[in-house]
């Protein structure tokens, strides 16, 4: 606000010299509001003038600024320099001061002795007045001249207000109906001695009356202008204050002397606003001009406060103006009514509108709200609705559809196509800045638009050739769209190179190439064509291609080359649309159609309005989708597999039929008639699995897409009792993955009928046995399932095993696949002998000898399930490598080999009549004064074996021999990690079946070439006769296959008879690997000492033509000794002294399942399940580390013992002797016996734990060699050291004898993991040398959890604190510590354990007894670990 005359500040200090001072700064701030103001005002009042009148002010106001700023800064330079002036002026104005105030004083003196004190009287005391004040505390007696200039009148109340207001609005009415009023302010208020009139969005003025004489003029109070401007204004008041002021003044002026005064107001009024409104409009479109519209929108003439003129749509005009002089020029004026100047302003339109168009726009402007662009924007909407309703008509002829217009802005909608979606709908919209028309499609841009507009803007003639073009570019987008749901891609160019030579020169260019789906070099050309005079018309052609090069060279797809490949067609065919999209049942004749004439005649009614089109039918499908091309390109893409197929299928000689509909499914199917022969396969299968085939289909199925061949066969070669009601066909399937190389599928198909023919040649002669009542086949097994693919058969005990046999063409063999019959039965135990069972069925072809050898094996292989495959460590001699206890190496289908902890092998041969030969596998098959390679023979074996001869199987001929002698031969040290012989093995296999015949062709068992069998070999019996003849012992040695020996060769096995009464080729699978006779001399009753193989017979001699190389089980061979021993050839002399391991002992399957059946031992104190066999062969092995583990220890020295299966050795003050459990041979027991001179250091009680000790810990399962090394590390102690160690032992066997002991000890034989960074897990945990190394384990004891709640009175065990303490014992200091190898202490527990220690040693005296027994006492009674 800037300083007015009422506002100005005092000047600082008094006049002198006639100069007024002011402060500089608030000179400055005066001058920095006025310019502001002026600004504010400047910005205010500019947005409403011209450009002209802007410019003058901008310019005045910068030359007024400019001189005011001028005046300033010379003051303030000269202020700078006039300090001296300024010292001057302040002595002067002090001097002119003093002498002010010494006048002054002399004046008031003297007026005061002149004036003042003449009157002055000291008046009475008024009592009553101080009474009243003192007493009342009022002051009643004021004089009335005081009361009236100082105490001001009492204001008037509010009801003399109300009475004089309601007065002067009595007055005001009167004034008002006796005076004439404007039509326009007729919208009045009368209130509190006022008026107010109100003009809608005009203005608003308040008037009143100062007195009641009706001369008195109308008294202007206020005045309110209403005209507001949204857009520009930016919500402030158009009319500024200043200028408020001025109208009020001018409107009451005219209020005075005035015969109409109110007539006079309005008229002043309603010209100002209408001004201001123009004003507004102007400022709008100079906006709109500025901003956005530029050139499309000019001002053509603006009169203030009468008229404005404005051109739009400049761009039409300036384009017609060139092509004709006289073009329409498109105007809006808003002016004055020129009839009556108190109207509101009109609006008129150049060219001129239909007064229903105008009415749209509006006669006037609606004051409410003053915008140009909305007039505008409704001028172009009713002039664009009249140009586009023009054009619809010009286009209906050439369209099938209706043309609407629809939509905002408005736009005209053409159907080109017909039926039509809202997508494909030509859009034609006029741009509203430029009056240009503009056609577009939804999402779409084609070039033919472009021509379209030129057309619509100009020349209308092309149209129709545009919108046929439109036509046929949107019928090519239909069908490049349809074809997107079949996985394939369209394209509108292929880079053929031979197109001008071609027939596809002479189509329409209009065409789409469709590839065929997962078909590489074919497509289908779709061809769209006009049809007049409204629709198109679609051909379809199959075309196929080969890639080539640039020059049209021929070129293989998988070719590298530089250049890129093209195309090159080879012949093209015409597709009929009507065989492709309907069925046999389809009507050829359709319905009389409409003719052309008719049709045009009633579309032009309907144009007309003459005539209501019905209601059509609904489409059940969008037109978008173009059905007859997807059928097509669907139809190709099925029926060119099949074509490629039937090329492929007639390359391989099979016959097949043409391409057919599915009577039974939606699709294409193709017959096969008839395979050829199978390789491999007799004539007679052939023809009768052929006969066997019903009918063969293939189809192609869908997600994933592949071949899916039906084969309906037969059913009546295997009946399956579970599913009795399948009908006399069965259905076989088979699918392949569906690609473009048919030869694979082919080729995929014809395996498919290979491995069913050679599965129907083994299964067709085992249909006819597993039927015969004869044969017990059904006894043995249950066919499960076949389906002509697989066969499946269930066998073993409650049939709870299964196995599936099937032929894999990769491999051209018959493969077996063993699997269980349900979740809960046990796991197959034949699928360790896979390759073995394999082998002997492609061999023979005989699925009963299969199920045979399966029925008679599955009991002890099963058996064999049970042994204990675990690994464990430290009982090899890396510390670091672990051994497996059990490892079963198949040899062949009745012949399995065992070893244990690569020590030990066992040979096990499977035998009919539940019967197994086991023996030690260790000896040599040649020389069985020899070990095999890597195994060790297993002392006292037969003696083993013989607790678990069953009478049931050996019979009354059984010879027990109790010499310990043969049962031990010596040991020869070998690598116990040599593996060599049994890790190459192949798989020996048998040929024999049931049910079958003497078969010739079968190569004789390597055994004949080897050694000559006893004579009991040749008078072999089948199964049913029990009657055999006693067979020499020399038929138990077995012989070496060729693939035990590392030799890979096929060999059939001969017959064998078992030893102690039992025929060994009574087995349908004669055994092949106990062929060779026994290397020793055996006195048998009836039978000549036969001796070993001749060096001929080693190197290859042939068999006598007398022996039989095989046996049926249903053939019973009655011959003597006599003959056998004429036909045996002479064998050389062996050694007079042979081991009863390598024999073979029989065993019954209930014996040798109690053998490997995991059992407690009663007279062991601690109960481990273990198999007999692994307790005997674990103790044997304790024994062996036993003799070669502490011949390397120098303190301990070997005795030699007379008596089998003892060991004896001696430290330096006692003797130990190591002796196998004679009555079970499952457990080892130590005695030990003080020397003779130091047999007063030992007591009785000392000697007894340690001995059992022994037993329990040492020698005991898992049998850990590294135990003994410990415990035999232990025996190089001093004897006071070892009683120490024999007291803990004592307290470890014996914890419950001393309660005051916290922890319970275990002394430790190996390293545990936790302490594998002092030395690898499993080795020895027991080191003396100068210092002894101890490790303890010490388990918490006696420790009770507090009571529970009301319910739990019973005390609580807590659970087990355990810590694992490795000890330094310092033998010639007699300290102990613990170890610190490695990193120190990281346990808190070891650490307070340390603390413990140390405390205990500071207490004992190290001269006195060893301190290891009194620290660890001191541990378990006193040590508290942190919780």
């Amino acid at each position: 606000m800037p300083p007015t005359e009422s506002h100005m500040p005092m000047p600082q200090g008094h006049m002198g010299m006639g100069v007024g001072t002011i402060s500089l700064a608030t000179l400055i701030d005066f001058i920095v509001q006025r310019t502001y103001h002026e600004l504010i005002v400047l910005s205010e009042i500019l947005p409403r003038k011209t450009d002209m009148e802007r410019k003058i002010e901008i310019v005045q106001y910068a030359n007024r600024t400019r001189q005011l700023f001028i005046r300033l800064l010379a003051l303030v330079k000269w202020a700078n320099s006039a300090s001296k002036v300024d010292k001057c002026v302040e002595i002067c104005n002090f001097l002119e001061q003093q002498s002010m105030w010494f006048v002054e004083t002399a004046d008031s003196m003297a007026k005061m002795a002149r004036e003042t004190l003449v009157c002055a009287r000291l008046p009475n005391f008024s009592l009553p007045c101080a009474i009243d004040v003192l007493t009342l505390g009022t002051y009643p007696r004021l004089p009335s001249c005081i009361r009236e200039k100082i105490v001001p009148p009492d204001p008037i109340t509010s009801s003399e207000k109300k009475q004089v207001l309601s007065r002067l609005t009595q007055v005001i009415q009167y004034r008002l109906v006796s005076c004439e009023l404007p039509q326009q302010m007729r919208n009045l208020k009368i209130e509190n001695g006022r008026v107010k009139f109100l003009v809608e969005n005009e203005f608003q003025v308040t008037l009143t009356l100062m007195e009641d004489s009706p001369v008195i003029p109308w008294r202007l109070l206020g005045i309110d202008i209403l005209v507001e401007d949204h857009e520009t204004g930016d919500g402030k008041a158009l009319v500024h204050t200043l200028q408020t002021g001025y109208i009020h003044r001018l409107a009451q002026s005219r209020l005075l002397d005035n015969d109409k005064p109110l007539h006079d107001l309005y008229r002043v009024l309603h010209s100002f606003c209408q001004s201001l409104q123009l004003e507004v409009l102007n400022s709008q479109t100079q906006k709109l001009i500025r901003e956005r519209l530029g050139d499309s929108l000019s001002i053509d003439e603006y009169v203030i406060g009468k008229c404005l003129s404005v051109s739009y749509w400049k761009d039409q005009t300036k384009k017609e103006k060139e092509k004709s002089q006289d073009a329409i020029r498109y105007k809006l004026s808003v002016h004055v009514n020129d009839e009556d100047d108190a109207k509101q302003l009109c609006v008129s339109h150049v060219p001129s509108m239909l007064p229903d168009e105008c009415r749209k726009i509006g006669l006037t402007i609606h004051s409410e709200h003053i915008s140009i662009e909305k007039l505008l924007m409704q001028t172009i909407e009713v002039r664009t609705r009249a140009k586009l309703k023009d054009l619809s008509f010009g286009i209906q002829r050439y369209i099938e559809g209706k043309c609407e217009i629809r939509d905002l802005p408005l736009a005209l909608h053409v159907p080109v196509l017909y039926p039509c979606t809202s997508s494909e709908q030509l859009r034609i919209t006029i741009d509203a800045q430029r009056g240009m028309m503009l056609a577009s499609l939804p999402s779409l841009e084609l070039p033919v638009l472009q021509e379209l507009e030129e057309s619509l803007n100009g020349d209308r003639k092309n149209i129709q050739k545009h919108l046929v073009a439109l036509r046929l570019q949107l019928t090519l987008l239909r069908c490049e769209r349809s074809v997107n749901c079949l996985y394939t891609q369209a394209c509108r160019n292929l880079p053929i190179v031979n197109e001008s030579d071609h027939g596809l020169d002479e189509l329409s260019k209009h065409r789409l190439y469709v590839p065929v789906p997962k078909q590489t070099n074919h497509y289908v050309v779709v061809v769209v064509d006009d049809s007049p005079p409204r629709s198109v018309d679609i051909t379809y052609y199959l075309l196929e291609t080969t890639p080539c090069l640039g020059e049209g060279i021929e070129a293989e797809i998988g070719e590298e080359t530089n250049v890129k490949s093209f195309l090159k067609t080879l012949k093209m065919v015409p597709l009929d649309t009507f065989a492709f999209t309907n069925g046999p049942y389809t009507k050829i004749f359709k319905e009389t159609e409409e003719s052309e004439i008719d049709s045009f005649h009633r579309k032009r009614k309907l144009l007309l309005g003459e005539y209501m089109e019905p209601v059509g039918k609904k489409q059940k499908m969008s037109p978008y989708f173009v059905t007859d091309l997807v059928h097509v390109v669907a139809a190709c893409e099925e029926k060119l597999p099949f074509v490629f197929l039937g090329e492929e299928l007639n390359e391989l000689g099979i016959l097949h039929t043409n391409i057919q509909v599915d009577k039974e499914a939606m699709g294409f199917v193709m017959d096969i008639i008839h395979f050829p022969d199978v390789p491999g396969v007799s004539k007679e299968d052939n023809e009768s699995f052929r006969r066997t085939m019903l009918s063969c289909k293939v189809r192609i199925v869908t997600r994933p897409a592949k071949w899916q061949i039906e084969f309906i066969f037969n059913r009546d070669l295997l009946q399956i009792p579970n599913q009795p009601d399948m009908g006399p066909t069965q259905r076989v399937f088979s699918s392949f993955d569906q690609t473009s190389d048919c030869q694979k599928t082919v080729k995929d198909l014809w395996d498919e009928w290979m491995a069913m023919c050679n599965l129907f040649t083994i299964v067709k002669p085992f249909s006819q046995m597993y039927y015969d009542s004869q044969t017990g086949l059904q006894s043995l097994a249950e066919v499960k399932s076949y389906n002509y693919k697989m066969l499946s058969l269930l066998y073993g005990s409650g049939n709870t095993s299964l196995v599936h046999v099937q032929w894999r063409c990769n491999v051209k063999q018959f493969t077996l696949l063993f699997g269980r019959q349900g979740p809960s039965s046990p796991m197959n135990p034949h699928v360790v002998m896979t390759t073995q069972l394999q082998h002997d069925l492609n061999s023979t072809k005989s699925l009963a000898y299969l199920t045979q050898v399966l029925h008679d094996t599955w009991g002890p292989m099963n058996s064999l399930h049970k042994l204990s495959s675990a690994v464990i460590l430290g009982v090899g001699t890396s510390p670091k490598q672990s051994v497996q206890t059990f490892t079963v190496l198949p040899q062949s289908s009745t012949h399995v080999r065992i070893a244990y902890r690569n020590n030990y092998c066992l040979d096990i041969h499977f035998r009919t009549n539940k019967a197994v030969a086991v023996r030690d596998g260790a000896y040599s098959l040649f020389d069985t004064s020899k070990a095999t390679e890597g195994f060790t023979p297993i002392p006292m074996f037969k003696a083993f074996l013989s607790m678990f001869v069953d009478e049931s199987v050996t019979g009354s001929n059984v010879h027990r021999r109790s010499t310990t002698e043969d049962d031990n031969p010596p040991s020869p040290i070998v690598p116990i990690d040599n593996m060599d012989v049994f890790s190459m093995s192949q798989s020996h296999q048998s040929t024999g079946s049931p049910g079958s015949r003497t078969r010739t062709d079968v190569a004789p068992s390597p055994s004949t070439f080897i050694g000559t069998p006893s004579p009991g070999n040749i008078l072999a019996g089948s199964p049913g006769n029990p009657q055999l003849h006693v067979p020499s012992p020399g038929s138990f040695v077995p012989a070496p296959s060729p693939s035990s020996l590392g030799i890979p060769m096929q060999s059939p096995a001969s017959s064998f008879i078992s030893p102690q009464g039992m025929g060994d080729s009574g087995s349908p699978y004669p055994n092949t690997s106990l062929a060779m006779p026994s290397p020793g001399q055996r006195n048998w009753p009836n039978s000549p000492s036969l001796q070993g193989p001749s060096p001929v017979s080693r190197h290859g001699m042939a068999a006598s033509p007398g022996h039989p190389t095989l046996h049926s089980p249903l053939t019973q061979v009655k011959d003597d000794h006599a003959k056998s021993s004429v036909m045996s050839p002479p064998s050389r002399t062996l050694p007079q002294r042979a081991w009863a391991a390598s024999t073979p002992t029989l065993l019954s399957h209930e014996a040798f399942d109690n053998l490997l059946k995991p059992t407690t031992l009663q007279q062991l104190p601690i109960h481990v399940a273990l198999s007999p066999l692994e307790r005997f062969l674990g103790c044997n092995f304790i024994r062996r580390h036993i003799v070669r583990s502490f011949g390397q220890e120098k303190h301990l020295t070997n005795i030699q013992a007379n008596e089998p299966g003892v060991n004896v050795f001696k430290a330096e003050t006692l003797q130990f002797r190591v002796s196998l459990n004679t009555s079970t041979l499952q457990s080892l027991h130590m005695k030990i016996q003080p020397l003779p001179e130091y047999k007063d250091q030992w007591s009785q009680e000392e000697i007894q734990i340690f001995e059992r000790y022994f037993d329990l810990k040492v020698a005991c399962p898992p049998y850990k060699s590294n135990s003994l090394t410990a415990f035999a590390r232990l025996l190089k102690a001093q004897p006071r050291i070892l009683k120490d160690v024999i007291q803990i032992m004592r307290l470890e066997l014996m914890p419950n004898q001393d309660r005051n002991l916290k922890w319970s000890v275990q002394l430790l034989l190996t390293v545990p993991p936790a302490y594998a960074h002092m030395a690898p897990a499993g080795t020895p945990a027991i080191v003396v040398v100068q210092k002894m190394i101890l490790m303890l384990q010490l388990t918490r004891i006696n420790v009770q959890l507090p009571q529970g709640t009301q319910g739990q009175q019973t005390p609580q065990q807590a659970p087990d604190q355990t810590i694992t303490i490795p000890l330094l014992y310092n033998i010639l200091e007699n300290i102990i510590t613990l170890v610190e190898k490695g990193p120190t202490l990281p346990n808190a527990n070891l650490q307070h354990v340390s603390q413990q220690l140390k405390r205990f040693m500071e207490r004992f005296h190290p001269n006195a007894d060893c301190a290891i027994y009194p620290a660890v006492r001191e541990l378990l009674t006193n040590l508290v670990l942190p919780s």
